[in-house]
């Protein structure tokens, strides 16, 4: 789901005015970027570009969608239903100053119209709730979201949360921000066969010493289900220790064992996890020490 506010292009005695560079719209809203980065692009005409997504590096949690409709002659801004408390502002400004630059009136896709000061007044933590609630209605067990840098799952029991706090709005926002700009590794997962028996190892790997998000329940992505079968595969995670008196010496890394993957989430204290989203879970860096007596009764894993 989303909005779309348009912005009609001043028309002139000959036509409409020249199309705006990407760079002056940029330049509308503090920090905000084309992503990804297209410097070669940013001095031509948005009408010489398709749709482009702009961000505010460290502020943002979703995108803004930016295009300019040649055949209405409109500059159009999107912005996903629910985004964040700082995406609306940043869109808002974007959409106020673009507005008052060109001395035209702004139109959501509802027709409904504003000034390039009545559109502070739309309702847009309405919108950030509506689109929780609608996710609630819908049935869906998981929904997923893309983010600047990750998509999270939000499950109901999430979404109830933010329902319930005092401003949901700016509990949805701070969740969902917060978790884009974690500092921490996103493990992924890897496969190998075994030609001896055509099993098929899964893995994840933590590593002392780092902040890692890893999956709560391993399921394979979509894109693998074609080439993995599913009844052969089992779960693991590789443990890697380091020097505690060097831990940034790469050279003194090594594998420090293998366990099956539900034993090493039994193991895992909560005073070292937060729940990340619906799927994934955070696990503070450790120490090699600590790592060994976290682990050392779990056995070997052999496939």
């Amino acid at each position: 789901m989303s909005i779309t506010f348009s912005i009609p292009n001043k028309r002139g005695f000959l036509g409409f005015q020249k199309v705006l560079k990407i760079s002056e719209l940029l330049g509308f809203v503090d920090g905000l970027e084309l992503h990804p980065i297209q410097k070669e692009f940013v001095y031509l005409g948005l009408d010489k570009l398709a749709l482009l997504r702009c961000w505010v590096p460290a502020k943002s949690g979703r995108y803004i969608d930016l295009e300019y409709d040649k055949t209405q002659q409109t500059y159009n801004v999107r912005i996903l239903t629910p985004s964040t408390l700082a995406d609306w502002s940043q869109a808002l400004t974007l959409i106020s100053k673009l507005s008052s630059r060109l001395g035209t009136s702004i139109r959501d896709e509802h027709g409904r119209e504003y000034s390039s000061s009545s559109v502070w007044d739309y309702p847009y933590q309405e919108d950030i709730v509506f689109g929780l609630e609608d996710f609630l209605k819908s049935g869906y067990e998981l929904v997923y979201q893309d983010g600047i840098r990750r998509t999270l799952a939000l499950s109901p029991h999430l979404v109830e949360g933010f329902l319930k706090a005092d401003n949901p709005a700016q509990s949805y926002s701070d969740f969902f921000t917060t978790r884009q700009y974690i500092g921490a590794y996103d493990a992924q997962s890897k496969f190998y066969g075994s030609e001896q028996n055509e099993k098929i190892l899964g893995t994840y790997t933590l590593t002392a010493g780092v902040d890692t998000i890893l999956s709560l329940v391993p399921t394979l992505a979509p894109e693998d289900t074609e080439y993995i079968d599913e009844s052969k595969l089992s779960w693991c995670c590789n443990l890697v220790g380091c020097d505690d008196a060097d831990p940034d010496n790469l050279e003194k890394f090594f594998i420090y064992k293998r366990i099956s993957y539900s034993d090493f989430l039994d193991k895992l204290p909560e005073n070292m996890t937060q729940l990340f989203d619906a799927e994934k879970v955070l696990v503070s860096a450790m120490t090699f020490a600590q790592m060994k007596a976290l682990f050392e009764d779990c056995q070997e894993f052999v496939l």
